[in-house]
């Protein structure tokens, strides 16, 4: 729970994870256009390891359309971690069955 200006916001209230620890929200990676860890993975599922998503931001950064420097708690581009977390995922053993 936060406290802003005499509102109290709840964890359940917002968009991205609250906290380095919070495990419960999905983890954010595109903060402008919502995609989180678990959209890259069924993206990559759904588009035999390549992410259509990561072509999608790539095109919508390079027109200018997305507000990193103020929605990205880094202030930069969301591309490098989009990449870092598709590697993360592509790197991961698959599961057995």
């Amino acid at each position: 729970m936060f406290h802003l200006e005499g509102a109290t916001v709840t964890d359940r209230q917002v968009i991205a994870r609250v906290g380095a620890k919070a495990a419960a929200a999905p983890e954010p990676v595109c903060f402008c256009f919502a995609h989180t860890r678990d959209d890259l993975e069924i993206d990559l599922s759904r588009h035999g390891g390549t992410s259509a998503i990561k072509a999608t931001l790539a095109i919508a950064v390079a027109d200018g359309l997305c507000a990193c420097e103020h929605l990205n708690p880094h202030g930069s581009c969301c591309l490098p971690s989009v990449h870092r977390t598709i590697r993360s995922i592509q790197d991961e053993p698959s599961p057995v069955r």
